[in-house]
């Protein structure tokens, strides 16, 4: 039940997963015209080749031939050496010895360029079995299997190891070496029954195990335990449409149903059915061939009650179909080169011609049968096989051995050096330990009073922004005001003057909030200060802003909260965010017909959001860059403005979001959450 090992190249068809068998190649064939990406169309070779290998071989290579056109002018050498080594695994198939050893070898040369080890283990197995199908070459193929065995095991994936102890199995099991065959087969089969995976490769190996299992147990004679591995291979077999599977599952049953010569047809019939279909020239349905002649000869030498009625009846159409069969056999073991099997069923035509009466017929197959026999089961060739086994437990424990003697001086050399190198790195040790610790406390030192000198200075700057942007302004309104006063006591109305003295006073206390305001930022800046967060309640806000704001003729300040809606913060950051913003506002309004600004409260239990919105000219980007840079310019005239509201913000935690279109107003947003 010797294997080839499916050739991977790196990806999948994941859109196309759940199918498999002849609904999958469909699908896969339908995209090809559609698929514009060369990768993704050698992807798609690949797979549907692939998947023909289990039904139709003519087609594997057709998809194959055509997979290695299109690799080759992508000069994609790994494509190139996965689609020769898929040509060769379909001449392999087909018989074809010289042209499968051409590509694998072409594949090998490739990966082993590439330092490709997965698959040098796959096509190396592969070579193997082209000299053990078609050549029977079994000291040859033994050599080629434990090759690939060592490459699998350095990639320790468990799929290509698990093939490779399976294709030792069966050289085993030819060999007749039956506790060999079985140590080899039981490690494959627990090494498939151990992936667990759903992957339908991984499904087809467990299947194919269970069939090589099934065979050894033939072999055996022990017919239970064959029938009960053939039946679970035929679960896994159909579940993954796996015809070639089937083929060999039914042709081992079909031996294992001894003089059940019923089932025993029927099985070796089924077989036929699904290589006939697949590859009738494949070495197992060369074998069912001749199994089914055997046992139509049975029929005739061993008759029983139970066979009189199995079809045909008569004697001599049965040894005529008995002979059909062995002597098709035969024709195609001689065609493929094969000796192994050719012999055995020389054998049994012997014996079949014998008994019909052609005597000459029957020496010559004989004599054949006794020729090779003697050539392939030599005890000569059975001690090379066992040599081979033995030859690479040696060099393994050689190896290994080796690797301790050189791990071993070089620890040694490691253990010289580094005493020698010890007494130099105290010394030097601690004079660069000393130096170090100098250099440490003098940079540490200059580091710190570099921050504190740039500190200084980033306050010093933006105090005197704050001077230029919030005191120059109210100064200048409130000397109007009394100039004013002073110069034309007579020109206002009673009414106006008791208004001007109101909006006199009104100045001079917004001057104060001012005032402190910016003392207030001013301890921001220390690192010991901290806001103090309470619960302030947003109408509170909205009220102060109302009455700082009452002597602004020209523009309409509006409020919008909900009752109750109220914040955790520092009531004098947030107040001073708040009013350097509706103050900026105000700026911006001076030429707007019917100005208004709009203070909106919006929140719940997790989030409160202050939203203040104009209908001003809007803001450019240079303008909204304090916000954001630490190095925006800060020039007298435009004054400190959204960096007192962004340093403010942070401190707080307040979260500051703006949306401004020239022409089309500005909004801010104030989010605490």
């Amino acid at each position: 039940m010797n294997r080839l090992i499916i050739v991977f190249l790196l990806f999948s068809v994941p859109s196309l997963a759940q199918k498999q068998g002849r609904a999958l190649i469909d699908s896969l064939v339908a995209e090809l015209p559609k698929t514009t990406n060369d990768t993704a169309k050698g992807r798609l070779y690949r797979v549907i080749a692939e998947e023909w290998f289990f039904t139709n071989i003519d087609q594997a290579l057709y998809y194959s031939r055509l997979g290695l056109q299109h690799t080759t002018r992508m000069n994609w050498q790994r494509g190139i050496g996965v689609f020769n080594a898929y040509i060769g695994r379909a001449y392999s198939d087909k018989g074809n010895y010289d042209s499968c050893r051409y590509y694998f070898l072409k594949a090998i040369r490739i990966y082993k360029q590439l330092g490709d080890t997965w698959n040098l283990a796959s096509s190396t197995n592969s070579l193997g079995v082209a000299e053990h199908n078609i050549r029977s070459n079994y000291i040859a193929a033994t050599r080629y299997y434990f090759e690939g065995l060592t490459y699998a095991e350095k990639t320790g994936d468990n799929y290509l190891i698990g093939i490779s102890l399976d294709n030792i199995s069966e050289i085993y099991r030819i060999q007749k070496n039956i506790p060999k065959a079985l140590q080899f087969g039981k490690r494959a089969l627990a090494l498939r029954q151990q992936q667990r995976n759903p992957d339908i490769n991984a499904q087809r190996e467990l299947a194919a195990a269970q069939t090589s299992m099934s065979a050894l147990y033939i072999l055996m004679a022990d017919w239970p335990k064959a029938r009960q591995f053939g039946i679970q291979a035929l679960a896994g077999h159909r579940q993954v449409d796996n015809k070639e599977g089937l083929a060999k599952t039914y042709g081992n049953l079909s031996m294992a149903m001894q003089q059940d010569y019923v089932q025993k047809i029927d099985y070796a019939r089924k077989a036929k059915v699904l290589w006939d279909e697949t590859n009738p020239r494949h070495l197992e349905a060369v074998a069912n061939l001749a199994n089914l002649g055997v046992a139509y000869f049975d029929l005739v030498r061993r008759p029983n009650p139970n066979t009189v009625a199995i079809q045909p009846t008569n004697r001599a159409v049965r040894l005529q179909l008995a002979e059909q069969y062995l002597t098709q056999a035969i024709r195609l073991s001689a065609d493929k080169g094969e000796v192994g099997d050719q012999a055995h069923f020389r054998g049994s035509l012997a014996e079949l011609q014998a008994l019909a009466g052609n005597y000459k017929g029957a020496y010559e197959n004989f004599r054949a049968y006794q020729t090779a026999q003697d050539s392939l089961y030599s005890q000569e060739a059975k001690n090379r096989i066992a040599g081979l086994e033995g030859q690479r437990e040696i060099e393994l424990r050689d190896k290994q051995l080796e690797i301790n003697r050189l791990i071993i001086a070089a620890q040694k050399r490691q253990q010289l050096a580094m005493l020698v190198g010890l007494g130099l790195l105290a010394v030097i040790g601690g004079l660069l330990y000393w130096q170090n610790r100098t250099r440490k406390r003098t940079n540490t030192t200059l580091l710190r009073l570099n921050q504190e000198l740039d500190e200084a200075n980033r306050v010093k700057a933006r105090f005197f922004a704050i001077l230029s942007h919030d005191l120059r302004s109210p100064i200048a309104n409130l000397i109007s005001f009394l100039h004013l006063q002073r110069e034309n006591p007579d020109l206002l109305p009673p009414d106006q003057v008791a208004r001007h003295e109101q909006n006199i006073t009104e100045a001079a206390e917004g001057l104060l909030d001012t005032m402190e305001s910016m003392l207030l930022w001013s301890k921001g800046q220390m690192q010991q200060f901290k806001p103090d967060k309470k619960i302030v309640p947003i109408a509170t806000l909205f009220g102060y802003l109302q009455r700082f704001f009452v002597g602004v003729p020209h523009v309409r300040i509006s409020f919008d909260a909900p009752d109750g809606i109220q914040v955790a913060t520092d009531e004098d950051y947030l107040r001073t965010i708040m009013q350097n913003l509706t103050s900026n506002s105000i700026n911006a309004l001076k030429h707007t017909p019917n100005a208004h600004i709009h203070w909106q409260a919006q929140g719940d239990l997790n989030q409160v959001i202050l939203v203040i919105t104009d209908n001003g000219p809007g803001m450019s980007e240079a303008q909204l860059n304090a916000l954001y840079s630490n190095d925006a310019v800060i020039s007298g005239k435009s004054g400190l403005g959204l960096h007192l509201i962004r340093d403010l913000a942070r401190a707080i935690a307040c979260q500051i979001s703006v949306q401004s279109k020239p022409g089309c107003g500005t909004e801010f947003r104030l989010a605490f959450s």
